[in-house]
């Protein structure tokens, strides 16, 4: 093979490989098919003179070089039909099929006349076409078609903010590839007559199918300005490696030397096997220099991310960690909007914890169900999300499910998406926006965010540890002051008690000693008796709230460490608080239910915390009143009916067992029970049956949980809507102390 061959027959390797590639991803896209007919007809000129310079017979060579231009003439064609392709351009089939007829009517001239190519020169490398006058035409054809081209994607560009980041990039990869590879026109300077040896095409050939094949197929790893720094440092050492060499040889060829020392071709090929084993250490040290300088701010930026990333456990605060993520997000990356996603255990669903925009650029879904296609996606891949792979990836697979994503991401202005998984489980995600620079996310980038949002989820869950024990020892000194301040509270409380009750006491003694049969006015007689029963009123009143007085001091005088303590009677207790805390002003008037407690022999006292178990038996007891409040009026609207409905009495029921080591507390009520479909909501936090009347936080059983599960015990449930609902404690009745 002849040694100039060897620069072409590279390229063209070069432009089969891409061209096979692009096509194998997705062979039905019009995109990748115009993109293909544009790659082989540039593998066509290329290829075929690989064949002329190793021809011998100057017949053959002129036949090869009419094929040479047969592919030449089919370019222009070709890249408008892919320009209006890539830009989704419309209404241009009349300037197409006009293309398309004159490079028809090249093709005919080019195989029945001499007025295109007229035979051909003989040059030291081989042969090459020697072209008339019609090739004049098929140039300014050329630079007219490629002229309007460029206008046009130049266009679009201007128009970016109509474009996402990727397809902005995308557009900007095509103009730079085709625009440098417009240069290889030049290589028609030997086809007049001027002995050049044509090594612009390879060289820019080359330069094309690096910079092409990631904008076809993985254009967001690079930047524009790296790709083309990368590609013109390859053609730079491209050129010193096999240029330097075969102008060498050439020099050589025609020189005293080689009549001297027969074995002359050995300089060239010494010296080209020593720029082939330097060339790749030189390219990537020019390459390393050089994008050093180019991507100072990305590393900047990735930098300060990994940085975020180190310092997010510091923050013991969510709200604020939360408002950190998302804005300092937007500041380094450049981006319109940052959101973050956290899973929402009343809902089962993502919710949005935090968002940052620099205007009103979009308005964000408050919650994606854990259905929904972009969570099922983070846990099938458990990687990050990116809108645009995803409609590429969508039409090599033909998913309806990613189209649709893709679809959904589009309309929300969501660019990437980036899971965060913690113990095996997706914990949340963030959601990020185009960047402001219309730069599309490098996979560095990519790789970055993943690791800061798992070291974000860490610092999450370890706020939320920090902001449940802050609220631990809040309500542990609320207990704390309240225990203090109880008692002498209630002893002035009850010495008033008591010298109200000592003074109606000492009235009624005296009225009973009032003899009112002697008494002849019967308005006097009435008052006699009316103020005996207010007083008899009074003094009942007083015992009362001597009672209540009791049990607030009981309750506030609770210790939340471990001890000795007697379960009936904490239930009992609680219960009159219960009962107590119905009859404030503005409640609803509550019909108080039978309530009984059932005990087992032997009852024994077990080591637990009084507060906790008081706190769990208040809020069960609680919810049956609420439960039973609530059937009783949907009895009266006649919104529901059972078989007790006319003779309906709310009833509570907590017997007290021992099985197997345990202490069993069961709590039944008759209320309106639990429908199905929140039974298996009851212990999520925030999740309240209550909403509609205006009560309950639904933290209430998740709490109670928590407290059973703090003695090692366990607490479950069931229920059966219009009947009621019973739940069932277990605590371990060993001293096992707490935790």
């Amino acid at each position: 093979m002849n040694v100039y061959s060897i620069p072409p027959l590279v390229a063209a390797i070069l432009i089969l490989f891409v061209t096979i590639f692009v096509l194998t991803k997705n062979i039905k896209s019009i995109l990748n098919i115009t993109f293909s007919l544009l790659a082989l007809s540039g593998f066509g000129w290329i290829f075929t003179y690989v064949i002329v310079y190793n021809t011998k017979d100057i017949n053959t060579a002129i036949l090869y070089c009419k094929i040479v231009y047969l592919s030449c003439v089919l370019i222009p064609p070709f890249f408008y039909h892919f320009t209006i392709t890539l830009l989704k351009l419309k209404n241009k089939k009349r300037f197409l099929l006009l293309n398309y007829f004159i490079a028809f009517t090249f093709f005919n001239a080019i195989i029945f006349t001499n007025y295109f190519v007229a035979g051909v020169y003989k040059y030291f490398w081989g042969f090459q076409a020697k072209i008339n006058w019609l090739h004049s035409l098929f140039l300014l054809h050329f630079f007219t078609v490629f002229s309007v081209c460029f206008i046009k994607i130049y266009k679009q560009c201007k128009l970016q903010k109509k474009l996402s980041a990727l397809e902005y990039n995308r557009i900007k990869y095509i103009f730079i590839a085709y625009m440098i590879v417009t240069f290889g026109v030049l290589d028609v300077i030997p086809n007049y007559g001027v002995e050049f040896y044509p090594l612009f095409g390879p060289i820019v050939i080359t330069m094309w199918a690096f910079i092409v094949s990631y904008a076809i197929l993985r254009f967001r790893l690079l930047d524009i300005n790296i790709i083309v720094t990368r590609a013109g440092i390859f053609g730079l050492v491209y050129t010193l490696v096999l240029g330097i060499p075969f102008y060498v040889s050439a020099a050589l060829t025609n020189a005293p030397f080689s009549k001297i020392y027969a074995h002359w071709w050995l300089i060239p090929m010494f010296l080209m096997a020593v720029l082939a084993t330097a060339g790749p250490f030189i390219y990537l040290k020019i390459q390393k220099r050089v994008e050093a300088r180019l991507r100072t701010e990305e590393f900047k930026a990735h930098k300060q991310l990994r940085r975020l990333s180190q310092n997010m456990l510091r923050f013991v605060k969510l709200e604020d960690l939360l408002k950190l993520i998302v804005h300092y997000l937007v500041k380094i990356l450049k981006l319109k909007f940052a959101a973050i996603y956290l899973f929402d255990e009343a809902t089962g669903n993502y919710a949005v914890k935090s968002f940052w925009q620099l205007e009103d650029y979009v308005a964000l879904p408050a919650e994606f169900s854990k259905n929904s296609f972009l969570v099922k996606e983070f846990n099938l891949k458990r990687l990050p999300v990116v809108t645009e792979e995803l409609k590429l990836f969508a039409l090599e697979i033909d998913s309806s499910r990613q189209k649709e994503l893709a679809g959904i991401l589009s309309v929300l202005k969501i660019s990437a998406g980036i899971p965060s998984f913690l113990r095996s489980g997706l914990f949340g995600f963030l959601v990020l926006s185009d960047k402001r620079t219309n730069m599309a996310f490098t996979q560095e980038e990519l790789n970055l965010l993943m690791v800061l949002s798992n070291e974000a989820a860490l610092a999450i869950e370890n706020a939320q540890f920090h902001q449940k024990e802050k609220a631990v020892l809040i309500e542990k000194s609320r207990r704390e002051a309240l225990a203090d301040m109880a008692p002498g509270a209630s002893h002035q409380f009850n010495n008033r008690l008591v010298a109200i009750s000592s003074s109606a006491e000492l009235l009624l003694s005296k009225l009973e000693d009032i003899d009112t049969s002697n008494v002849k006015e019967d308005s006097l007689k009435n008052f006699l008796h009316d103020a005996k029963k207010t007083l008899e009123l009074i003094d009942k009143e007083v015992y009362k709230g001597k009672e209540i007085t009791s049990a607030i001091l009981k309750r506030a005088k609770a210790r939340t460490d471990f001890q000795k303590i007697d379960i009936p009677a904490i239930i009992e207790n609680t219960y009159k608080l219960v009962v107590i805390s119905r009859s404030r002003p503005g409640m609803e008037k509550f019909k108080e239910p039978r309530f009984e407690v059932v005990k087992s022999c032997n009852i024994q006292q077990i080591t637990a915390s009084e507060a906790l178990l008081q706190d769990s038996f208040y809020n069960l007891l609680d919810n049956a009143c609420d439960a039973i409040q609530e059937k009783t009026r949907l009895i009266l609207s006649h919104d529901i009916y059972t078989k007790d409905s006319l003779n309906y009495r709310g009833a509570i029921k907590v017997t007290l067992e021992q099985q197997n080591g345990s202490f069993v507390i069961m709590v039944k009520d008759n209320g309106i029970g639990l429908k199905k479909e929140s039974q298996n909501k009851i212990f999520t936090p925030y999740f309240t049956t209550k909403a509609s009347s205006g009560k309950g936080t639904g933290l209430g059983l998740y709490v109670i949980r928590d407290f059973i599960e703090m003695h090692k015990g366990t607490i479950t449930y069931e229920s059966e809507y219009k009947v009621g609902t019973m739940f069932t404690i277990k605590i371990p009745i060993q001293d096992k102390g707490k935790g």
